[in-house]
């Protein structure tokens, strides 16, 4: 086969397959490293991501190769479980905006090093555009260049991505071009968008062509050994009215296209929680006007291969007012439709016109069940407010997946505990408990002081917790809720995996049904005859049967 030459090839996602046991591709490999030490002692992501794991024979296994190996006998149909199969948005939204200035872009939305080589033999790009903003780990990211350079060695890397952002905020300039250099791409765009920068680049053609100029806003050139810094101009957001992503008029038949996609209808967040740096890095909320957004439903509808929707909007039900003219809108088509939600602003009314308008699920941040840890958090909500808001939606059948976190400033043992009677009352479908992660371009570094605040990332400590306490409590709390079931953050994507079986017609008992299965033997190491003779084995195989996921082809 012949390659295609192209301007660019986009990726949203990179993943290490080889963190998991791979039947597929025929090398069968174990994950190269093990964990060496409990959850309980190393606060890694790395240690976290392999404490959440199923071993089954001695191969370790994540919740999509569980259910793969569970309906299929082998991990090798893991992507049919995988929720980055899911159409990622910075795919589609780059495939739209590119191809509207004449850019020949192809979208490959997950990746691996197997598919980059399928990718090799039928493109040809001049330019490779990574984003890091679901990356998140150094060496993925350099993991992801060093095969990249392997495939397409004379092609331009240009590497962008909030994990970007976050890294030049809080690293020296010394060290930051030193990463810039590890790392190994030709240019960094540190932007929250960049769409400008972007453009000026794959204007210039080629790694020769970079120089060529002032660099791009906010873009940094390396050429040899040496960092080139961004220019002083500006670095112009795209007016939300105009960001829609045209999806049947202007992306491509053969645009990978899942049945469910990701898609916005704001930039950035109206709240500033102190231990979130959303809003620091993508600056002040901007919201797409609602005609516009009707105008992306029409394309969706239009280009008719989409029936699910994602909004990744930080939180999509505030502005209140804007929220309900948003759901009218939605009413009108058939889509249904999973968000981010502030639960205090759940009334009856309101979860009445989300059920008209076909909402099927909301994502939680909750973070607390204390009252004093939330005014710390700088939340804006009481727990009996949030109670009254869940109730409102189980109510109307709209299922709920909440997320805390142990360990902030001020949280104790005690008022972690606090967890498990809040879940136990409200009968959350879904939750998940994580370590608080110290970033310290957040709020809550300015009040280091106040809180005895000491390290960072994942290894800290303060007044009343330090990380290994909290990553222990963690570990210990998520066994204690009765209703609830805990969906993992490192070894399954939460919410977002949760949403890749409903949306393939699971029910919320349905859903329960295979995360309980996997929950049974996370962190353990079990043999296949375990399993087989386990209470959850035998009705999850013919769910899964009965309920067969489509394959899809990421590239």
């Amino acid at each position: 086969m012949a390659t295609r030459a192209i301007d660019a090839l986009f990726i949203p996602y990179y993943h290490d397959v080889d963190r998991w046991h791979n039947d597929a591709n025929g090398d069968g490999q174990l994950p190269a490293e093990a964990p060496t030490v409990s959850v309980r002692t190393d606060a890694s992501r790395k240690a976290r991501m392999m404490g959440q794991g199923v071993r089954v024979d001695g191969k370790l296994v994540d919740f999509s190769r569980f259910l793969s190996w569970v309906r299929y006998g082998s991990t090798a149909e893991y992507e049919r479980y995988d929720s980055y199969t899911l159409t990622l948005l910075a795919g589609s939204y780059y495939q739209s905006f590119l191809r509207r200035h004449g850019i020949d872009v192809h979208v490959a939305n997950s990746v691996s090093r197997y598919t980059l080589q399928e990718l090799g033999r039928q493109y040809e790009p001049r330019f490779i555009l990574l984003s890091t903003t679901l990356l998140l780990e150094h060496l993925l990211v350099r993991e992801a260049i060093s095969n990249i350079r392997r495939i397409w060695p004379d092609a331009v890397v240009v590497l962008g991505g909030l994990f970007m952002v976050e890294i030049e905020k809080t690293t020296s300039r010394e060290v930051f071009h030193n990463m810039l250099r590890a790392y190994n791409a030709d240019a960094y765009v540190i932007s929250p968008g960049g769409e400008v920068a972007l453009l000026e680049l794959l204007k210039r053609g080629s790694r020769k062509g970079l120089l060529n100029g002032p660099n791009p806003p906010r873009t940094y050139i390396v050429s040899g050994n040496r960092v080139y810094e961004p220019s002083e101009c500006g670095d112009p957001a795209t007016d939300m009215a105009d960001s829609y992503v045209r999806w049947n008029s202007v992306v491509p038949e053969n645009h990978y296209l899942y049945h469910t996609v990701h898609t916005r209808t704001a930039r950035s967040c109206a709240f500033k929680c102190a231990f979130c740096n959303f809003p620091v890095n993508q600056g002040p909320l901007t919201l797409m006007p609602i005609e516009a957004f009707e105008r992306e439903l029409q394309e969706l509808r239009a280009c008719g291969r989409v029936k699910s929707l994602i909004f990744t909007d930080d939180t999509f039900n505030v502005p209140l007012l804007r929220f309900k003219e948003l759901c009218k809108v939605l009413a009108k088509y058939d889509f249904e439709w999973y968000s981010f939600f502030r639960a205090q602003y759940a009334d009856e009314g309101t979860a009445e016109l989300m059920k008209a308008a076909h909402c099927k699920g909301v994502f939680l941040g909750i973070e607390s069940a204390d009252d004093k840890i939330l005014e710390n958090m700088n939340k804006h909500a009481k727990t009996q407010v949030i109670k009254r808001g869940v109730a409102q939606l189980k109510k109307h059948d709209i299922r709920t997946h909440a997320n805390f976190v142990i360990g902030f400033p001020g949280d104790t043992e005690e008022t972690s505990w606090k967890l498990v009677p809040f879940l136990d009352e409200l009968e959350i479908d879904f939750f998940l408990l994580s370590p608080w992660y110290y970033v310290p371009s957040t709020p809550i570094h300015r009040r280091r002081e106040e809180f005895g605040l000491e390290g960072a990332w994942d290894d800290w400590k303060h007044n009343t917790m330090t990380s290994t306490e909290a990553f222990a409590l963690a570990e210990k709390l998520i066994k204690e809720p009765k209703y609830s079931v805990h969906a993992p953050d490192l070894s399954s994507n939460e919410f977002w995996s949760e949403i890749m079986l409903y949306c393939n017609g699971f029910t919320k008992d349905e859903c329960r049904l295979a995360f309980q299965a996997y929950n049974r033997y996370i962190g353990q190491d079990v043999s296949a005859a375990q399993v087989q003779a386990s209470p959850e084995y035998a009705p999850l195989r013919s769910l899964l049967v009965k309920r067969e996921m489509p394959k899809p082809q990421n590239y």
